[in-house]
Formats: structure tokens, C-alpha cells, sequence
């Protein structure tokens, strides 16, 4: 049997969150900063994970074995930069690329939409399965529209203290005023129509305004309020974990330095932790394979 890898995008948030007519959704953010798993088949009846903390990976793997009627023995290693818990699809990256690394090992087609199927399964999940910037169901894994491809972007960010459950969190979300259900419709509207023509003004407006309203159905998020009126006092475009604890500015690729400088300037003088930049995951990568063993390997000639 193939011992074979898959890797995932996490994101840096989401760029709209919300719900609408009692539907929540949310548009992924993905980032260069992801998840790479490797699977190797063995014997037994179960997956052995390690990190052995790593358990939703291990839920994934097995659920896609039972789904495909494969022997479910195996070992799976995470390998993540994703911190657990800041609002970054850390669990979403580990159940698909987890699902990517099976589907490698027994050169079985994975579509997103089955992973997307699974990955909701085990929690509310983001949208990375599929490619691009999508609205999806994160309590059902439905794909709701697919945006566009991801731009060339930087997010000048902070992860932030504490950690969320995401799980936790989505049951106990109260339900959206119908005023702020009105904004993240314009929120989306924005946010479709920038996608697709590389409008960057439209884009930050939609995150903008998702941000707003996740502030005012959370008046004790001193941090939030003060990433915001930074975003207002500079002109920057802010974009945050709405079910996390990542804050930050977006800019397009076109942005000067100086601009990302006072970025993390401002963002280093809140004291909530270092100050990142994330490269949005534009263009193409690969997202698994099998691994050539080594004895397998041709020796370099000597002649």
C-alpha cells in the first residue's frame, strides 16, 4: 500500500460571516498556512493518529475508509502551522487534508463535495475544500456559490489570546437582528461583485461591513472595536475571525510597504501577541500525491 500526503489551506478568518433568511453562511479567506497529512494503511481496525489530540483527523480518515468500504487500519500524521482555536480552519485543514491523504494512498477521486459532506459531519466547517473563494453552509457543508478565484492578497494580522470552539460556539450563536441579516446581504452582494471583477473596494467593503456587524453582537470585544477604528481612522480594510480570535487589515498585492509597516506598527502597539503577515493561497498547489519510497529511488551514477 502507498504511503501518500494531502495538504489544506487554513484562512485567515472569514471574509463574511453571517446568516441570511436563518441560513448561516460564511466566504472563506485561504491562506498560504495549512495542514499536510500522510497516511500509510496497516493493519488493525482503527487509525492511529499522531498528534494522538489530532482526533477529528482521525474521525475524517476513518469515515472516508467506511464510506468507500476499505479496511480502516492505518497511520496518519498531522504536520500543521495552524494554531487551534484562533478562528483559522485549524481542524477544518487537519479533516481535509487528512481526506486527501487517504484518497492519495488508494488513488480514489475525492470531490469537495464529499469531503465538504464529511468535514460537516464531525463540526461546522469552513469551505476549503473547494478551490477558490466560496459561500458555503458551515453546519451542512453545502456549497452555496463559488466566488471566484483567490486574489493576490497580504493580511497583516494578529492571532490573538484564548482559543474558541468552534462547535461550542456555533450552537450557542444567537440569531441575527433582521437589520444586520439586511447588511450581510450587502456584505455578500459586495463581496460578489468584487471577486469577480478584482474590485478591491468592493471587496472591502464587504468585509468591512461583516466585521461591523460581528462587533455589535459583540459589545465586550475591546480588541474588535479597537482593530476597527484603526481600519476607520487609516482607510484600512479590516478582516477578522468571526467564530476566532484573529484580527487584522487586508491589502491587495499593489499595497506600498510602508503602508504594511504602520500595519503592524499599530497592530504590535495592542500588545495581543506578534504580528503576522499572511499571504493569501492564490494560484496553483498541490494538495497531495504518494510518496516515492527512497529504496525505490535510482542511485546516482558514478560515471
Amino acid at each position: 500500500m502507498n504511503t501518500a500526503w494531502g495538504y489544506a489551506s487554513g484562512t485567515f478568518g472569514e471574509l463574511v460571516q453571517g446568516e441570511l433568511e436563518g441560513r448561516p453562511f460564511l466566504i472563506t479567506w485561504p491562506i498560504r498556512w495549512g495542514t499536510r497529512a500522510v497516511y500509510q494503511a496497516s493493519d488493525g481496525d482503527e487509525v492511529t493518529v499522531i498528534p494522538a489530540h489530532r482526533k477529528k483527523a482521525k474521525m475524517a480518515a476513518e469515515a472516508l475508509l467506511r464510506h468507500w468500504g476499505l479496511p480502516t487500519g492505518g497511520v496518519l500524521v498531522i504536520y500543521s502551522l495552524l494554531p487551534v482555536g484562533k478562528g483559522m480552519a485549524s481542524s477544518s485543514a487537519d479533516i481535509v487534508a487528512a481526506l486527501r491523504a487517504v484518497a492519495h494512498a488508494y488513488h480514489r477521486p475525492l470531490t469537495p463535495l464529499l469531503a465538504a459532506r464529511l468535514a460537516a459531519s464531525i463540526e461546522p466547517t469552513d469551505g476549503i475544500m473547494y478551490p477558490g473563494v466560496v459561500a458555503i453552509n458551515p453546519i451542512t457543508g453545502q456549497l452555496l456559490e463559488k466566488l471566484g478565484p483567490v486574489p493576490k492578497a497580504l493580511v497583516i494580522g494578529i492571532i490573538g489570546h484564548g482559543r474558541v470552539n468552534t462547535e461550542e460556539q456555533h450552537l450557542r450563536r444567537k440569531p441575527y437582528h433582521p437589520d444586520h441579516q439586511e447588511r450581510l446581504a450587502k456584505a455578500l452582494g459586495r463581496a460578489r461583485q468584487g471577486l469577480r471583477q478584482r474590485d478591491w473596494r468592493e471587496i472591502g467593503e464587504a468585509s468591512r461591513i461583516s466585521a461591523e456587524v460581528e462587533a455589535e453582537r459583540r459589545p465586550d470585544d475591546r480588541i474588535l472595536k479597537r482593530v476597527l477604528g484603526i481600519a476607520a481612522d487609516e482607510g484600512w480594510t479590516p478582516i477578522i475571525a468571526h467564530t476566532g480570535t484573529v484580527r487584522g487589515f487586508l491589502f491587495s498585492e499593489a499595497a506600498e510597504s510602508i503602508a504594511l509597516k504602520r500595519a503592524e506598527s499599530k497592530l504590535r502597539a495592542l500588545d495581543e501577541g506578534p504580528v503576522y503577515r499572511f499571504v493569501t493561497a492564490s494560484g496553483y498547489f498541490s494538495t497531495g500525491g504518494v510518496i516515492v519510497p527512497h529504496a525505490n529511488w535510482p542511485a546516482p551514477s558514478h560515471s
